[in-house]
């Protein structure tokens, strides 16, 4: 009787965690460019902030940012391509709830259209010192 009861807590449990694993905010990053991304995810209301996750996201690929918890972030992005500049980019401000309440999916999409200047989509044109501050 014992071993069953314990079997059941135990089942119970790893169900409870299973839930809890899979209820994460997070945020996929997709690269719709032919350059590399170096992304990172700042915590902060868009000005100074501390580094919360950096990733690499391949041409064409993407990648899924996970946040533990709730607050205020932004993204400071270079992408960059053989035998051209550097592009370096701070996104707007975005909110993250991971809590009772619930979570946060969301979905950021990088475009760059290439042309003797490469133009971006959203956000603004940051300096690469700015880019390299955590």
């Amino acid at each position: 009787m014992k071993s069953i009861l314990k079997s059941i807590v135990l089942v119970k449990f790893f169900f409870i965690l299973s839930i809890t694993v899979n209820a994460q905010a997070r945020l996929t990053i997709e690269n719709n460019s032919q350059r590399s991304m170096t992304v990172k995810v700042m915590q902060g209301n868009g000005g100074r902030g501390s580094l919360h996750q950096t990733t690499t996201i391949g041409a064409y690929r993407s990648e899924t940012v996970y946040f533990s918890e709730s607050g205020n972030y932004f993204t400071k992005t270079k992408a960059v391509l053989k035998g051209k500049d550097p592009v370096y980019r701070k996104g707007q401000p975005f909110k993250v709830t991971n809590d009772a309440t619930g979570y946060s999916i969301m979905r950021l999409t990088f475009s760059i259209k290439e042309s003797s200047l490469p133009q971006a989509t959203g956000g603004k044109s940051i300096s690469k010192t700015e880019f390299d501050e955590n």
